[in-house]
């Protein structure tokens, strides 16, 4: 590079299990691994201590503004990326070229004035802007669904650190078959489809169900276990800050979530080359599991189909290479700043 990059973050959190906060901390982290200059300035107060990352200090949101500006005074930031909208006005102020990161789908629903509620939150976050979202799909959501025109749309997939995931994945020997899903405990995951689906063939296989993840939802799915008899059969991990191994041990990872951005649990079991069999939560999927891998995305919400295809990838699954995966890593993810900054800065 011709010179030094400097680069600037503002995001609410980066603690929780939330896939925003990540991906902001790993973006962080891949920038300085590189030797690139990056400032992550947080809004809410956080354990992780790490040069670059700042807490915006004050107790109300424009004294976090008033903070903000005060380091931006005399900086000139190559790229800056934003998720916390709030602080717009901002980084305009300060001429700063910002984008704002997309990672989910958005859906308007409910009575009319909720809808007219929820586009006009929308629009002020996102109504011309330039957008980075982590999938195609994320940003199709915006213009084509939701029809919020923007400045522009560069798709860069959310970073993965394919070395950490490998070496997390052997922290924990499992001596028995399993099929596993991962995520929070809520309705959107549609749990109760997969306790289901897992109950019609329960019977014809070895593998226990490990179901990996903490969430509102867990008693009434301890209930609905227990109602049908498979307590012995379905066993709730829990919360899992490291949930690798399972995944890389499992015969099967299992999605049946309603929605999702960009499955990030998918990318990660095809890293450790878990086959997957998944719902269609959202066109993202097209973009996880492509080729011979689409055969095993269910396109219905039945739980005897989504078990029949259970019983498909346990007997015969494609050889995972990183050809279904490549575009996840850090370095793509890198290598697509660099472009833009550069397209940026002419």
């Amino acid at each position: 590079m011709s010179k030094t990059k400097h680069i600037g973050m503002c995001v609410k959190s980066i603690e929780g299990r939330g896939g925003i906060q990540k991906n902001y901390l790993l973006w962080f982290r891949m920038f300085r691994k590189r030797g690139i200059a990056v400032t992550l300035y947080v809004l809410d107060r956080t354990s992780v201590q790490e040069d670059g990352i700042i807490y915006l200090e004050g107790d109300s949101l424009d004294r976090k503004k008033r903070s903000l500006a005060t380091y931006l005074k005399g900086n000139v930031y190559d790229l800056f990326l934003l998720n916390a909208e709030y602080m717009k006005p901002v980084l305009k102020m300060y001429c700063q070229p910002y984008y704002i990161t997309v990672h989910n789908t958005w859906e308007i629903k409910g009575w009319l004035w909720k809808r007219y509620k929820q586009r006009k939150r929308l629009e002020k976050k996102y109504l011309h802007e330039k957008l980075i979202g982590i999938s195609k799909s994320v940003l199709d959501n915006i213009t084509d669904v939701l029809s919020i025109p923007v400045q522009s749309k560069t798709v860069i997939y959310a970073p993965h650190d394919f070395e950490s995931v490998r070496y997390l994945s052997t922290k924990i020997v499992l001596d028995e078959p399993l099929i596993v899903a991962v995520g929070s405990l809520t309705r959107r995951k549609n749990y109760q489809m997969l306790i289901e689906a897992y109950r019609h063939i329960e019977n014809k296989i070895p593998h226990k169900l490990f179901i990996v993840g903490d969430g509102e939802d867990r008693t009434r799915l301890e209930k609905l276990v227990k109602q049908y008899g498979l307590t012995e059969r379905i066993v709730f991990v829990g919360y899992e800050k490291n949930p690798y191994p399972y995944i890389s041990q499992a015969s099967l990872l299992v999605s049946t979530s309603l929605s999702e951005g960009l499955p990030r649990v998918i990318v990660e079991a095809l890293i450790l080359h878990t086959p997957v069999v998944t719902t269609y939560a959202s066109k993202g999927i097209d973009e996880v599991m492509i080729d011979e891998l689409s055969k095993f995305i269910v396109k219905s919400y039945d739980s005897n189909l989504f078990a029949q295809m259970i019983l498909k990838a346990l007997e015969c699954y494609p050889k995972i290479t990183e050809v279904y995966y490549q575009k996840f890593s850090e370095e793509f993810g890198y290598q697509s700043f660099l472009r833009l900054m550069q397209y940026y800065r002419g």
